[in-house]
């Protein structure tokens, strides 16, 4: 339906459907196809091929953002020797290794590390980058100076953060959840 909002497939489609009519009363039943039928074909092929083109276009797209997400990370897990994993395989409760140029794969808290600082524009919609602090008994009330969100990219320093949570449960999650939900229309 997409190519029919293009002008010249809806001018082939006027054409095809006058010539006919107009064959048909000039040259009779089938010659007076000919000419229109021909129109018809050619705007079918069109259609078909464009159609395709756009059907991989988007499909080569969603494989980019797929592969986008994909990030391995390095974890603790039950040992003093980190394994590297996908970010989709995080559990709650791993000690993820924090660096300098990563987009975090889940909300954590800090646990150690030094000079983090975080952007967190893409959930936030500020530009500055945070500085991240490790937990402890005097700033654990804090809040946000010692957690990082998930899609927030680390700018600076080398730590380690524990995971609180991952997938939808992450602010980030809950955020494209309500706004990938079918949300009624408004009254404006």
């Amino acid at each position: 339906m997409e190519n029919f909002e293009d002008t010249i497939n809806q001018i082939l489609a006027v054409a095809a459907i006058v010539s006919i009519i107009i064959g048909m009363i000039q040259h009779g039943f089938p010659e007076g196809l000919i000419e229109g039928t021909s129109i018809l074909i050619a705007l079918n092929i069109i259609i078909v091929v464009n159609s395709g083109n756009n059907y991989l276009s988007e499909k080569r797209l969603a494989d980019l953002v797929k592969l986008s997400d994909q990030q391995e990370v390095a974890v603790f897990r039950g040992s003093e020797k980190a394994i590297t994993i996908d970010s989709e395989n995080l559990l709650v409760g791993d000690l993820v290794i924090v660096e300098a140029g990563m987009k975090v794969p889940a909300d954590m808290i800090l646990v150690s590390g030094q000079d983090i600082t975080c952007t967190e524009g893409d959930l936030t919609g500020e530009p500055d980058a945070m500085d991240k602090e490790v937990i402890t008994e005097e700033n654990y009330k804090n809040g946000p100076i010692c957690t990082m969100l998930a899609k927030s990219l680390v700018q600076t320093g080398v730590g380690k953060a524990l995971v609180l949570s991952v997938g939808y449960n992450t602010q980030a999650g809950l955020i494209a959840e309500k706004t990938q939900a079918g949300s009624s229309p408004t009254l404006l």
